[in-house]
């Protein structure tokens, strides 16, 4: 018998509107009448989580930033968080705007970026909560208010191609000391070492004492594949890249079309 349910939120729970559709959410709810725990391990920043976790009225455990930041609903201090380490922090943003790219940093309760006119970046900026902050600069803004210690994420928002270029172009260093993923075929990300949806998903049952093997997993970007990997049972939406699908038990519809809620009738 599964316990837990590990969900993605976007392109996974949340539709082509950003949105959770109500057969989702009585999927969600008979999971939940029927003993199992739900909890979001997203990439996104913990308002949106906190948000709509408040608004299904679900007190559970959830994974902000993939992993960066564990807590649950109604908690006003977080469980767990994991910073950047900030030996290479500089290094990162310099090979970003050395290839003409924006980065976007993300803090516990802040997120900010430089002021420039990223069209990637205005239109991401349309679904983080906070909205991101403009800056003349991310560095000095960093060293400024003493924020090296205090990053959990820096996303970069662009074409697939650019971003796989990009990706290349870190040394092997930054590789070796940072966890680097794709959320998005568009977004790319990079937190502290180890930290990842699968470190996020051993957590959470450590916390709730509940097996690995007694999990599913759902997702639908490459940040999803280390939970996916570890988990009972892995799951990926019709929608998800193709290297996520490689390696699952099981691919269900898409998230337009209530992928979700078709794998929660199935396997619960």
């Amino acid at each position: 018998m599964y316990k837990l349910i590990a969900l993605d939120m976007d392109g996974t729970t949340f539709n082509e509107e950003h949105k959770i559709s109500d057969v989702v959410k009585d999927a969600l709810f008979y999971a939940m009448e029927k003993g199992v725990k739900i909890a979001f391990i997203s990439g996104r920043e913990e308002f949106t989580i906190k948000q709509t976790l408040e608004e299904l009225k679900i007190d559970t455990y959830y994974g902000a930033l993939n992993g960066s930041l564990i807590s649950t609903t109604y908690s006003k201090v977080p469980k767990f968080v994991k910073s950047l380490n900030k030996e290479y922090l500089f290094d990162i943003l310099d090979t970003i705007e050395k290839n003409d790219l924006t980065p976007i940093v993300f803090l516990e309760n802040l997120i900010f970026t430089n002021d420039s006119n990223d069209e990637y970046v205005d239109i991401i900026s349309k679904f983080i909560n906070p909205k991101i902050v403009r800056v003349k600069s991310v560095k000095e803004y960093i060293l400024e208010n003493n924020l090296e210690e205090k990053v959990l994420k820096i996303g970069i928002c662009q074409e697939y191609d650019v971003l796989k270029i990009l990706e290349e172009k870190f040394s092997d260093t930054i590789k070796s000391e940072y966890t680097l993923a794709f959320s998005l075929p568009f977004f790319f990300e990079l937190m502290a070492k180890d930290t990842d949806k699968g470190s996020c998903l051993r957590e959470i049952c450590r916390l709730n004492d509940i097996e690995l093997s007694e999990t599913i997993a759902i997702g639908d970007g490459e940040n999803d594949i280390p939970m996916l990997n570890i988990s009972g049972l892995s799951i990926a939406m019709g929608n998800a890249m193709e290297n996520v699908k490689k390696n699952v038990d099981y691919i269900t519809d898409t998230n337009k079309n209530d992928g979700v809620a078709k794998s929660i009738r199935k396997f619960i």
